[in-house]
């Protein structure tokens, strides 16, 4: 009877006294646990302000990020070759005149703006992408509950259904 009470009492001593612990904080039932998002919208910010098209493919909007992509590829280096280009870029004759210059210059500043304009808007757009990828993998993991409600009033009707969120 000894041992054992010594043992109950050295199991006591080496016990950690959880109740009495302010250093832990219990979960607040009236709080809702936070959700893991599936696509990050900062992410999908700083990939996009990267590379252009990024932050759609993350978002898993494939298409759109590649038409982000190409477009703005293209509208960047279309521009700048035609700003460099002109008449007598490829003619071997020295005497070739090669006529104004502004209206290609205009044109290919023009093209070069238009595709940082694309890749600015593709970056701010793709935090909205990650956002909507968000929305249907909520929709795709969504399950049905079923609803049991007690009579409300003086009919006495019960309510019985399932819940679906959309």
């Amino acid at each position: 009877m000894k041992a054992l009470v010594v043992v109950l009492i050295a199991a006591a001593w080496t016990s950690p006294l959880t109740a009495q612990d302010s250093t832990r904080a219990a979960a607040d039932s009236a709080v809702a646990p936070q959700t893991h998002l599936y696509r990050s919208p900062r992410r999908a910010l700083i990939l996009g302000s990267l590379i252009p098209g990024a932050g759609h493919i993350y978002a898993g909007e494939y298409w759109h990020g590649v038409v982000n992509y190409e477009t703005t590829v293209a509208g960047i280096g279309g521009g700048l070759l035609t700003f460099m280009i002109d008449r007598c870029s490829f003619n071997l004759d020295p005497e070739c005149d090669p006529g104004p210059q502004w209206p290609h210059r205009v044109l290919g500043v023009t093209m070069v703006g238009l595709g940082f304009w694309r890749w600015i808007s593709s970056a701010r757009d793709a935090s909205r992408a990650a956002e909507r990828a968000n929305e249907r993998h909520r929709r795709k993991i969504a399950k049905a509950k079923p609803i049991i409600e007690a009579p409300v009033g003086l009919h006495g009707n019960w309510r019985a259904g399932v819940a679906i969120p959309w």
